[in-house]
């Protein structure tokens, strides 16, 4: 199970694995599923906190995260590519250090300066962590990216392009559901 949160797989049921075992202490105040050996009543402070139902998402997200169909189960793998060809903005730091040293902030990701795509690597991010907006016009000869796609005709098109896995149809069902909210 050792970084599998990086290769989710919806067919698996993780909770066979589990070394916390199950949540299966129901708090008395809010009904909410713990593990054993949780402080009793931190979910709701008690019964002091209490929070509206949660509402199902709209469609088509309900139906994309139930895993349930093919097209849902490819969405649950490929849920980080989804989320990618929607972002407006690129992560930016102002000191990257990739050795080992203890850091402010330290991201564990499966792409790095290694080409074997199941070899992990430690980023270590230390100063200002910030988000780069860019410009709103792409330079010359470049593709348009990050917030500038929401400018253009062909935007789906743009969006299966960077984020590779995607289907079109996917892209474009959440590109009209983002666009109608």
């Amino acid at each position: 199970m050792e970084h599998v949160g990086f290769h989710y797989d919806p067919d698996c049921d993780y909770s066979l694995h589990g070394a916390i075992g199950a949540m299966d202490i129901i708090c008395t105040h809010c009904n909410a599923a713990n593990f054993r050996g949780e402080t009793a009543g931190m979910c709701c402070s008690s019964g002091k906190v209490k929070l509206p139902a949660l509402e199902p998402p709209l469609e088509p997200l309900h139906y994309l995260l139930t895993g349930e169909t093919p097209t849902s189960k490819h969405f649950l793998q490929n849920i980080q590519a989804y989320n990618s060809c929607f972002q407006m903005t690129s992560f930016g730091a102002t000191k990257i250090i990739r050795d080992p040293f203890m850091p402010t902030f330290k991201m564990i990701t499966l792409h790095g300066i290694s080409s074997d795509p199941f070899d992990i690597f430690i980023l270590q991010i230390q100063g200002q962590i910030y988000h780069r907006a860019g410009s709103l016009i792409p330079f010359a000869d470049a593709d348009y990216q990050f917030l500038q796609i929401y400018f253009i005709g062909n935007e789906t098109d743009q969006r299966c392009k960077i984020a590779t896995g995607t289907r079109r149809e996917i892209v474009q069902n959440l590109k009209r559901f983002l666009h109608e909210q």
